[in-house]
């Protein structure tokens, strides 16, 4: 039912406010374009014969010429005034009409066909007329262009009624040169020529309103799509302003500001919801960190008791689920500040070498305990990236213990540099030939790097820095023979953090899936290394995985 009403409420257009039904107007005009053709020139012939081309002829016949009209109307009368003459009577009457016609060839044939009268001798007219000849006649008579206008009339003929009435027929002839019409000139050709120009004007008057139509409906879905690739400020695409119409086009542009309201309550949702998580993890971090420091305290007491060895046992197990359990929290927290732009980052030029190598000094004892050969194919000059010193020792510490908890059965783990990039500098990777993680291709682009984040200070307001009870508990791990957590809140270490990826809790960002074992560690790997303007890619397989981080601005 609502998807029903959607679609009547999208495509509720009336017919006669729709697309289709000014179209089908404009075609029904174009039909009736052909009559109205054939109409209008009609009425621009007449017009023109009558009130343009005959009041200008002079009223009288100019000397030396005979008007084509009178000469036929004068002949016809003739022909039907000798109804039942005898041939002598013919004779004379064409006798009379020469001498009143001088520049008027006539002829008088009987009905046997035989010529009577000729004047002037001269005319080529035969003396027998057979059916051939006088057919042969009229056709060179009516000829388009003949020399010679001529008027055929049968003897006894009727105004209304021209059929032979067998008394013969008489001929008039005139040199077309020494006459003048009562019509407009054809030779002119000036009728047809303006039928074709205004069968042009018209045609062009439907192409021009075709054009219209058509212009007005581009602009339109121009309009609308300048407006679903225009976006504001927090790159949400901006609404269309209503339009005067109300076609299907309007409708378009209605369906697509609902969408842009919709999307952006979902936006907006979709932050609240955001922030909503942020606090709701940098809350639980917090509130978990007293009763864990204190549970780790009693830990620490019970140590100088005497227990049996299943004691002792279980309270190093103890121990160590408390320390995995602290650093999910710490690295929950570091996640939430990072995600927020609240964790400090301070760049610099540093040698990328440098803390590569310190850092792998580090984790050898783990890697040494793990059974991993280190490969660190390292060159000694420098390599120096403009990154944070601390941000980058915190993404070699996750991503080394990423390798010992998921590629410990490679018993391998390299460190080389890549080939060079665009800019002509070398990527850094990192190796092992573990399993593989259950991703065949990640990468991760840069994000903007902004300003630097708040001083080190105000992180700590914010619960970055390290507890007090954390301080005792590092230098407590530290004393045991473990190495020293990073100076970061929620730093990996080869002690500290042990349990961060293999955590149930798993975090997606940047394109990474939880299903392909990123857990929250390598979650903020990479959002350090976007932050920071960097990029890296995860290639990995059945013989290993090898993760690569490019420079800043590549």
């Amino acid at each position: 039912m609502k998807r029903r009403e959607r679609k009547n409420k999208a495509g509720g257009v009336k017919f006669r406010q729709s697309l289709m039904a000014r179209y089908l107007m404009l075609v029904g005009s174009a039909i009736f374009l052909l009559p109205l053709i054939l109409i209008v020139v009609m009425l621009f012939y007449l017009g023109y014969t009558y009130l343009v081309w005959l009041p200008t002829q002079p009223k009288a016949v100019p000397e030396g010429t005979v008007s084509t009209s009178d000469l036929a109307d004068d002949w016809h009368k003739l022909a039907a005034s000798l109804d039942g003459a005898s041939a002598e009577e013919i004779v004379q009457a064409m006798k009379t009409f020469r001498a009143g016609h001088p520049l008027v060839s006539v002829a008088a044939v009987d009905a046997q066909g035989k010529t009577l009268f000729r004047e002037p001798i001269t005319s080529n007219l035969p003396e027998t007329w057979t059916p051939g000849r006088m057919a042969e006649y009229m056709k060179q008579a009516t000829a388009y262009g003949a020399p010679n206008f001529s008027v055929v009339a049968f003897v006894g003929e009727k105004e209304d009624d021209t059929r032979d009435r067998g008394q013969g027929l008489l001929i008039a002839e005139v040199s077309r040169a020494q006459t003048v019409s009562a019509v407009p000139d054809q030779e002119a050709r000036f009728s047809q020529v303006a039928a074709v120009l205004i069968f042009l004007l018209l045609f062009l008057l439907f192409a021009f309103m075709s054009w219209t139509f058509f212009y007005r409906i581009r602009k339109r879905l121009i309009r609308l799509q300048r407006a679903m690739t225009a976006y504001d400020e927090a790159g949400m695409p901006m609404p269309i302003g209503p339009g005067k119409q109300r076609d299907e086009v309007a409708a378009l542009e209605v369906t697509f500001n609902e969408m842009v309201g919709k999307l952006r309550d979902s936006r907006e949702r979709e932050r609240e919801e955001e922030e909503l998580r942020k606090k709701l993890i940098a809350n639980l971090s917090h509130d978990l960190r007293t009763p864990l420091t204190v549970i780790r305290s009693h830990a620490y007491s019970l140590e100088s008791e005497p227990l049996g060895e299943r004691g002792r046992e279980s309270l190093a197990l103890m121990a160590g689920k408390l320390d995995d359990l602290g650093g999910l929290i710490d690295n929950l927290l570091s996640y939430t500040l990072i995600a927020a732009g609240r964790y400090p980052m301070r760049l610099e030029e540093t040698d990328v070498l440098r803390i590569v190598r310190a850092a792998a000094a580090q984790w050898y004892p783990v890697f040494e305990k793990a059974g991993m050969e280190v490969d660190a194919d390292l060159p000694d000059e420098a390599l120096i990236w403009r990154v944070d010193r601390e941000w980058l020792v915190r993404i070699l510490d996750n991503l080394f213990q990423n390798a010992v908890r998921h590629a410990k059965a490679g018993r391998y783990i390299g460190l080389s540099l890549g080939p060079e990039g665009p800019g002509g500098r070398r990527s850094l990777q990192v190796r092992d030939k573990g399993p593989g993680l259950r991703v065949a291709r990640t990468e991760t682009r840069p994000a903007t790097v902004g300003p630097e984040g708040p001083s080190a200070a105000e992180a700590g307001k914010a619960g970055g820095a390290p507890s007090a009870e954390a301080d005792r508990a590092n230098k407590r791990e530290e004393s045991a023979g473990s190495l020293p957590r990073s100076g970061l809140p929620g730093g990996s270490s080869p002690a500290g953090n042990s349990g961060a990826d293999s955590s149930d809790s798993r975090a997606k960002a940047g394109g990474l899936s939880p299903a392909a074992g990123a857990g929250i560690g390598l979650s903020i790997v990479d959002l350090m290394i976007r932050e920071m303007g960097m990029s890296w890619s995860i290639d990995s397989g059945e013989t290993g995985t090898v993760i690569t981080i490019r420079p800043p601005g590549e």
